[in-house]
C-alpha cells in the first residue's frame, strides 16, 4: 500500500473531502492532491511526507505514525 493509498484510505473512512483533510492538518489543498493522486504515468515514483505531518494526522485522526509514513510491513 502506497502512501497516496493509506491518506485516501483515511480521507475516505473519516468522510471528509480532500480540502476538509488538508485544513484539518494544515497543509494547502493542492499539496494533499499531490500526495493523494497517482504517480506519472509508467514511473513508480514513491510519494513522501514528513514525520511532523504523519504525527499531526495521526493525532487529528487516530491513525499510527508509523503506518502513516511506512504501512503495514506486510504491504511493503
Amino acid at each position: 500500500m502506497t502512501l497516496a493509498d493509506r491518506l485516501n484510505k483515511i480521507i475516505e473512512e473519516q468522510k471528509l473531502t480532500k480540502v476538509e483533510f488538508a485544513q484539518r492538518v494544515g497543509v494547502s489543498e493542492n499539496y494533499i492532491y499531490i500526495l493523494t493522486g497517482n504517480s506519472r504515468a509508467g514511473t513508480k515514483q514513491n510519494k513522501t511526507i514528513s514525520p511532523l505531518l504523519a504525527k499531526s494526522i495521526a493525532m487529528e485522526f487516530g491513525y499510527d505514525v508509523d503506518w502513516i509514513l511506512h504501512g503495514d510491513k506486510k504491504d511493503n
